[in-house]
């Protein structure tokens, strides 16, 4: 090893542990603590009895659970503390605390509960003069006029929609035994991202995902008609894009595999129920029985989502096009056709018309006693058989003009495809080889019929489209109950029922039973809208209070489930290298579009071990793609779930390799480079270029001994040997692996 590169390793290793050092004295200063874990509480009223009409007696035994109850319209709790209240959500908060001899926090400081809507609302933090704004606004709406901003950005959709795509198991690749490129599934991520911004009402939302493509198109549709056609299909991604085994020998075992994996995305995602339990007997603990799920299953099965099963399956795909578009696509094709056939028929005739003359002047010039010389070359005979190459070169001439008018390529999507309607007996243990009785006629679980009574399924039809009415009907005892609830869970990181999805037996009950019905009921009455229900969360005292506390977690509810504070938790994988990428200036905000290079039905990964992704564009994350056992590291290393099943909520760990990630990823020391650059041209001095760092990492100055610590480690890097930029690259670098800078407080 030269002199040089020893000297090299050492000042790199000196700066390594002063940048540790560093970020553990801000840790001590912020005195910022752990994420903690929640536990389920009982709600305060019993379930209300009603009588319904007779259910076999194993689903009967389940009837009186909370989550089959009739939604009920809960009256405003009173509260001493009525000056607290900011609105509804506050009264059952409040009420809840006050029989516990609990009070709120008080409300957190402006910058703080800006970050936090920024974090929540569009996954990035707020720069600092936006903070500086806010609190310098003394407008008594400057908190909802910026709610109201949020809402609006595009950023929102994004950050939002990625929710739902946990939910929805996203990927751009099949996984498991053929981990094959699903190139075309980013239609469907750019369908949510635009559903979430234009806040779709959560019923059509859901329909479109189960039956887009049964909705009838208008007679005559306008360019917005036409846009919200081509959305229905993208939509039917939900459906398609599971994990399967693509390679399965046994074709019925792969078709019935993947009914029951919609099955299960289904009733998880919209209904928080786990009926795919029940395929091989009754659910152990729920009152869904073998016969409620085969009777679901006659709706799935009556469609394919394969265009072809043999060998290596290929995915259903359709154009994303109106039925107009696609019919114009068409009518060229079918044009294009006949004028080839034209063409070639012409060529025929030239050619026939040509030889035919051929042979009657070289009979001639064998009469006449001419050498064959004569024949081959002394003549011209471009005249000959000239009609005929008139009307061959008018067809060339027309193809090439109808070329001219050829329609732009129809992209193409994920879709599932009608079929015959295909009811099936029950089978034994689940196995599609011993089927027992007579076929289950296609309806919803027993349970659920006893609050708003089962559709009509057509006979010619898969009945798609009926299913996804019931689910999105008021009346349902647990659509927006569930939906509510997941919005709950993305804003306070624990949902009043704190397994989202699962309201079964087994499932936790409700913390606050009332307010998840008033939260249920609102939300049908602002029309399924996404964006108020936002706007009554996030303007709520509830949400606004401090999530610090100087007095000992209460032994009542010392997880927090009482929300008598706000509890601080780590942003997500996304929200990190977003927030990376903004505050450095890098972030692109182009929307939509595919990363994936690879093209529809190839291999994406080399024996399971890797991939091929491009994960350094600067886009947002939502973006990137997602490769089923083989993903991105950052994602790995901040808790990404499994994207081949429904996700309902991240976990949150805490572990060392999750700062070593941050300590030696390109992309931050990047990021801390780019602005080291902006601070270090705008400012001279150390004390300066200290507060000018603080700005843009963390939007606020820094406080007296983050300062005096801040300017020590730039004065022991520059006594260590490294250059001013290089120790001012380091102070930024510690200041995103800061915990302040990845937490929601």
């Amino acid at each position: 090893m030269s002199e040089e590169t020893a000297e090299n390793r050492i000042t790199t290793g000196r700066a390594s542990w002063r940048m540790l050092a560093f970020l553990l004295l801000l840790a001590a200063a912020s005195g910022l603590g752990t994420a903690i874990t929640p536990s389920a509480l009982q709600p305060t009223q019993e379930p209300r009895a009603v009588s319904f009409r007779p259910l076999p007696e194993k689903t009967a035994k389940g009837a009186s659970h909370w989550a089959y109850q009739p939604i009920q319209n809960p009256l405003r709790p009173r509260v001493s503390n009525s000056a607290w209240l900011r609105n509804e959500i506050d009264s059952f908060i409040l009420a809840r605390l006050e029989r516990e001899g609990l009070s709120p926090a008080p409300e957190t400081d402006r910058r703080t509960l800006l970050r936090r809507a920024y974090l929540d609302l569009i996954g990035v933090p707020p720069t600092a003069a936006e903070v500086l704004a806010f609190e310098q606004d003394r407008a008594s709406d400057a908190y909802e006029t910026r709610i109201d901003a949020l809402l609006a950005s595009p950023m929102y959709g994004e950050r939002w929609g990625r929710h739902w795509l946990d939910v929805a198991r996203y990927a751009d690749s099949n996984g498991v035994d053929e981990n094959v490129a699903y190139a075309n599934a980013f239609h469907y991520r750019d369908y949510v991202i635009d559903a979430f911004n234009r806040d779709m009402p959560f019923s059509e939302f859901l329909t479109e995902q189960i039956a887009g493509d049964l909705i009838p198109e208008n007679a005559t549709p306008t360019a917005e008609d036409d846009a919200r056609t081509r959305g229905r299909l993208a939509a039917l991604g939900f459906l398609a894009l599971g994990p399967k085994m693509l390679a399965e020998p046994d074709k019925e075992k792969e078709r019935v595999d993947v009914v029951d994996e919609q099955i299960d995305v289904v009733s998880k995602a919209f209904l928080a129920q786990t009926v795919a339990c029940a395929r091989c007997h009754d659910h152990k603990f729920d009152p869904i029985s073998q016969s409620d799920y085969f009777a679901l299953s006659g709706v799935f099965r009556s469609v394919t989502t394969f265009d072809d099963i043999a060998t290596v399956g290929r995915v259903a795909h359709r154009p994303l096009a109106t039925a107009a578009e696609v019919a114009r696509t068409e009518k060229w094709r079918e044009r294009a056709k006949q004028l080839d056939d034209a063409r070639i028929a012409a060529r025929g005739a030239m050619w026939r018309a040509e030889q035919s003359a051929h042979s009657a002047r070289y009979l001639d010039a064998i009469r006449e006693g001419k050498p064959r010389a004569w024949y081959v070359h002394g003549e011209d005979s471009t005249h000959i058989a000239s009609t005929e190459r008139a009307t061959f070169n008018a067809s060339v001439d027309t193809r090439q003009e109808h070329d001219t008018r050829k329609p732009a390529e129809l992209p193409r999507v994920l879709v599932v495809k009608e079929t015959k309607v295909d009811e099936t007996p029950l089978h034994d243990r689940g196995d599609h080889m011993t089927p027992k009785g007579a076929p289950v006629a296609r309806s919803i679980p027993a349970i659920l019929e006893r609050t708003l009574a089962s559709p009509v399924f057509p006979a010619a039809a898969s009945g798609r489209l009926e299913l996804a009415r019931w689910i999105a009907d008021d009346e349902n005892p647990l659509t927006t109950r569930v939906i509510v609830n997941r919005l709950w869970t993305w804003h306070f990181g624990v949902g009043l029922v704190d397994t989202p999805s699962n309201f079964g037996v087994i499932g936790s009950v409700p913390s606050h039973p009332e307010l998840l019905d008033f939260l249920a009921r609102r939300f049908v009455r602002d029309g399924w809208s996404m964006k108020a229900m936002h706007r009554l969360i996030v303007s709520s005292a509830t949400y606004r209070q401090s999530s610090a506390t100087h007095l000992a977690l209460p032994t009542t509810d010392p997880d927090n489930r009482l929300l008598s504070r706000f509890s601080r938790r780590r942003v997500e994988a996304e929200a990190i290298r977003d927030s990376v990428l903004f505050t450095s200036g890098a972030l692109d905000k182009t929307l939509g579009g595919t990363l994936l290079a690879s093209k529809d039905h190839d291999y994406v990964t080399n024996d399971q071990s890797g991939n091929s992704a491009n994960y350094d564009a600067p886009r947002r994350t939502v973006y990137l793609p997602v490769i089923r056992n083989a993903m991105f590291g950052l994602f790995t290393a901040f808790d990404y779930p499994d994207a081949s099943t429904p996700i309902d909520c991240r976990s949150r760990t805490t572990v060392a390799p999750q700062a070593l990630f941050f300590m030696n990823a390109p992309f931050v020391e990047d990021a801390a480079q780019r602005i080291a650059a902006t601070v270090s041209s705008a400012n001279a001095s150390p004390e300066e270029q200290v507060r000018g760092a603080f700005r843009i990492a963390l939007a606020r100055d820094p406080h007296a001994n983050e300062r005096a610590a801040s300017e020590s480690f730039l004065a022991a890097l520059a006594h260590d040997g490294l250059q001013p930029d290089a120790a001012l690259t380091r102070l930024c670098h510690a200041l995103l692996s800061s915990n302040e800078f990845v937490t929601m407080e």
